[in-house]
């Protein structure tokens, strides 16, 4: 069984994680968690992954056409 303390935290770890989904794989965030600090730095954490996702793709794009 869990102790307060550690559902509270499987609780932020889960915005969190919902968060990365979203920014990573959408792009489209969720008003319905917006209010949760640890579900906009998932997100925010989410778009900067697919941002860089984006960019070592035109590397590679950029690197096989040369």
């Amino acid at each position: 069984m869990l102790s307060p303390l550690e559902k509270k935290r499987a609780s932020y770890l889960s915005f969190f994680k919902d968060g990365v989904a979203d920014g990573l794989l959408s792009g489209i965030i969720d008003d319905s968690k917006r209010s949760s600090a640890y579900y906009k730095q998932g997100y925010d954490f989410g778009l900067v992954m697919y941002a860089k996702s984006r960019l070592d793709i035109a590397a590679e794009m950029e690197n096989d056409n040369e």
